[in-house]
């Protein structure tokens, strides 16, 4: 799931490990959040999918704002 090097801005690798660490953590938790909200949904009768569905164009529509 986490990539092999975390690119910067300017297409660099990035190589502090301190960032590199605090960036994998941040990924490791967003994907355990997404698991809850999953588990949820399918607890609530939703449909997941669907689930899957609002949080990609949530975060389509962060990624435009930059």
């Amino acid at each position: 799931m986490l990539p092999k090097t975390w690119k910067g801005l300017d297409d660099d690798n990035i190589s502090c490990t301190e960032k590199i660490k605090i960036l994998n953590e941040n990924i490791i938790e967003i994907d355990q959040i997404i698991e809850d909200a999953l588990e949820d949904a399918v607890l609530m009768g939703a449909d997941p999918k669907q689930v899957i569905k609002v949080i990609i164009k949530s975060l389509e529509e962060k990624n435009s704002d930059n």
